[in-house]
């Protein structure tokens, strides 16, 4: 918890330019509360014989007009079963369920059963982490959230056995003021206005596969605390698929499951990383398809 006097020192000696003041304080923010959940987080062994799916930001809600995930299901229940035949360890980076729409996990438990089904086989095997984000809080928003018998944690560490290189896993949403520390008011506002205007269908398309916009201040304060820190990051909470490039800060966004027919994702296999984009081809022989969107990076030639 940053006090208020934390909050007034972070104003001495301020820059010159105001802008710059104002984004450099968000920034610190940012970096304390990451520092905070990293502190926090439960570290996982992993090596290179592993391999693992990170996929975020479904925003499984109640099967209605608002929810925007109930299209995109079958889609996600066959990639699903890919990576658990393929013996893939799930992991889901935050906003897998949508409870700012819905008050009760309950709801959206019982919307999408078989997608739960699926996640309680993978936790039998332990080859299931479920990261909670801005959108799937459930009381006290940095204290593990119990869905179902399933617990989603604020973030994860994955520790290489043998190298001993850690990869920071959260959503991200802890970089974005309005996503976490006023979440309550965010939360209101989507729930009493946006929902509404999904079921009337009076809600404009807000994000499109393959589009491209400037990256937010606290998208700039995720790669700036990867850079500062020398982690290397994933997170999701954009919905824009970053995959780092050799010589780049090593963060990485998952993008998210939203677009109609599409899917994004990083897979982790053989100590390399690369991003995914699953897609719904009705028309063709086979209905759904997976494709590379880059190049494996290997992840030892990162921090």
């Amino acid at each position: 918890m940053v006090t208020l006097d934390q909050h007034l020192k972070l104003w001495d000696s301020p820059p010159a330019h105001p802008q710059r003041r104002v984004r450099d304080f968000y920034q610190t923010l940012a970096h304390r509360r990451l520092d905070m959940v990293f502190q926090n987080a439960p570290i996982i062994p992993f090596d290179d014989s592993m391999r693992l799916i990170f996929f975020s930001d479904c925003h499984r809600g109640d099967n209605s007009r608002a929810d925007a995930f109930r299209a995109n299901e079958p889609l996600f229940l066959h990639a699903l079963q890919h990576y658990y035949t393929q013996g893939f360890t799930y992991i889901e980076v935050g906003d897998g369920d949508e409870l700012w729409k819905n008050r009760r996990f309950e709801t959206v438990q019982a919307a999408h059963a078989q997608v739960f089904t699926l996640f309680h086989r993978f936790a039998e095997q332990q080859r299931l982490h479920l990261l909670f984000g801005n959108h799937d809080i459930l009381g006290n928003r940095r204290q593990p959230v119990n869905k179902g018998g399933l617990i989603a944690h604020e973030g994860l560490i994955l520790q290489h056995q043998q190298s001993g290189q850690q990869i920071f896993v959260t959503h991200g949403h802890q970089a974005d003021t309005k996503s976490d520390m006023f979440y309550q008011i965010s939360r209101m506002a989507v729930r009493n206005v946006w929902r509404r205007l999904q079921l009337m269908h009076l809600a404009p398309v807000t994000c499109r596969d393959g589009e491209e916009y400037t990256p937010r201040a606290y998208e700039q304060s995720l790669t700036s605390w990867a850079a500062d820190r020398r982690r290397v990051l994933i997170c999701g909470h954009t919905h824009r698929p970053v995959s780092a490039g050799y010589g780049e800060t090593p963060y990485f966004n998952t993008g998210y499951c939203l677009a109609p027919g599409i899917l994004t994702g990083l897979e982790l296999q053989h100590g390399e990383i690369n991003l995914v984009r699953w897609r719904a081809t009705p028309h063709s022989t086979t209905p759904f398809q997976r494709e590379i969107l880059s190049q494996p990076r290997r992840l030892k030639y990162f921090w």
